[in-house]
């Protein structure tokens, strides 16, 4: 079998090799017998070879393009697996440590009638808000192992913004982090999925870096035809060297957070890949020890 990477399959290849070796043969072979019609035989071992070599190569070649491209598709299915598992242990895990608390405290009878009331009246508000998100995990999955195109809708940020939040929730009030939110704009025009991706790892990653009793802010506002969503967080700070690796960086990122927390690392490379494919970009503006601020640009709805 011809290695791919060396292009040995070519068909133009394999033709100059069967007629190089057609040609050779012959000489060879004149030399040995002394042949009388020397050049009537060096014709018919340079066409029969075109004539015969040719189909075949044509034939070889496409079946080495398709042995590429089925090894492409499978690349590209893999990365998404990867992805997904990813995906799943980095934004699920939260929101269920969250329902599980709550369970066991209903379980344990640890709870007054009123307490145990309230509390389950969270859990199925949390539990509403982890099978949208599953919902929404699943069209992203289906897209993409399908190679789907993007769905370009208008819709409001707040309608992925106020859910993430809440989906969110447990991780931080481990943290007893205080967030807020400001709406100027929200009127988007982007695939929601994307968005809902993109903000919810650049959120998960200030809660990440957000010290005890830290703050975040959330801020969408409406600039030359385009919605900013500000993720602001006064926490541990990103230098200018770890800056221009995310923002430039081919690789995979990561670090530990305020309390140990461990990262994908594709969260925010990801996030890049999105975006572009949305029209839109990520700013970053950090310094140590006084937080960062993180804008996600998106168009505007028409």
């Amino acid at each position: 079998m011809f290695p791919l990477k060396n292009k040995l399959h070519h068909p133009i290849i394999i033709v100059v090799m069967c007629v190089s070796l057609s040609i050779l043969g012959y000489l060879i072979t004149d030399f040995i017998a002394n042949w009388g019609k020397f050049w009537e035989g060096l014709y018919l071992s340079i066409f029969l070879p075109i004539f015969i070599a040719t189909p075949i190569a044509i034939i070889i070649d496409r079946y080495f393009k398709k042995i590429r491209s089925q090894n492409i598709e499978l690349e590209r299915l893999d990365a998404i697996n990867k992805k997904l598992f990813l995906l799943i242990s980095h934004d699920v895990r939260s929101p269920l440590a969250s329902l599980k608390g709550i369970l066991n405290l209903i379980v344990n009878n640890q709870l007054e009638e009123q307490e145990s009331k309230m509390y389950l009246n969270q859990l199925s508000d949390k539990l509403e808000h982890l099978d949208v998100f599953l919902n929404g995990l699943l069209e992203w999955s289906q897209k993409q192992t399908q190679n789907k195109p993007l769905d370009f809708t208008n819709f409001d940020a707040l309608e992925v913004i106020k859910p993430t939040l809440k989906l969110l929730e447990h991780a931080i009030e481990n943290k007893d982090i205080v967030t807020t939110l400001k709406s100027k704009g929200t009127q988007l025009y982007a695939d929601k999925e994307s968005f809902s991706f993109v903000f919810r790892n650049v959120l998960h990653n200030a809660i990440k870096f957000t010290g005890k009793e830290g703050k975040i802010h959330v801020e969408t506002s409406s600039l030359n035809g385009e919605i900013h969503i500000t993720i602001k967080d006064n926490g541990v700070g990103i230098s200018e060297k770890e800056t221009h690796k995310i923002l430039n960086g081919t690789n995979w990122y990561t670090t530990k957070g305020t309390s140990e927390e461990n990262g994908s690392g594709f969260g925010l490379r990801s996030c890049f890949y999105y975006l572009k494919k949305n029209n839109g970009r990520l700013k970053i503006e950090s310094e140590i020890g006084s937080g960062s601020t993180f804008t996600i640009v998106l168009p505007e709805a028409s």
